[in-house]
């Protein structure tokens, strides 16, 4: 019977460690995933055309709140184009999901800058769909909204 017991104490105990092992590496995907946002919206600033050819995979598609879609090839090209430059591209209020190896993060931007000389200023809300990718989270698809100001129903 006591064998019996420590193999279920035993049992309990590899449960436990498995389970605290996999939080750990949820906390560290989080991590990663916050930083590597961070990264590839101060590119935008920077024109770091490498580091977003590294983040976003080469099928990326971002949905804009008009519901038009942009690829990789086009976001590169504003990115790259003298006509186009943001001053402001930063994030705030993460949320991350992870899911084994694909993840959701979605977060507030504020981006500031011009667009073919025409001025912009603006929040919005935005999903980005992440996958692990030879242990590197890659975004592969985002959609972002006009973020608006919700008011509760009067009463």
């Amino acid at each position: 019977m006591s064998a019996r017991i420590f193999i279920i104490s035993f049992s309990l105990l590899c449960t436990v460690a498995a389970d605290a092992s996999a939080a750990n590496a949820t906390n560290k995907d989080v991590e990663q995933l916050i930083a590597t946002d961070k990264r590839m919206q101060r590119a935008f600033v920077d024109r770091d055309l490498a580091a977003l050819q590294q983040i976003f995979t080469d099928d990326y598609v971002l949905v804009v709140s008009s519901g038009k879609e942009r690829t990789k090839a086009m976001i590169l090209a504003d990115v790259a184009s003298p006509d186009v430059r943001w001053e402001i591209n930063e994030t705030s209020g993460w949320a991350v999901r992870v899911h084994g190896d694909t993840a959701i993060v979605v977060a507030m931007l504020h981006q500031k800058g011009v667009d073919h000389g025409e001025a912009f200023d603006s929040n919005v809300k935005f999903s980005d769909t992440y996958i692990r990718d030879n242990g590197v989270w890659r975004n592969v698809h985002a959609h972002a909204s006009r973020a608006v100001e919700v008011k509760a129903p009067s009463a």
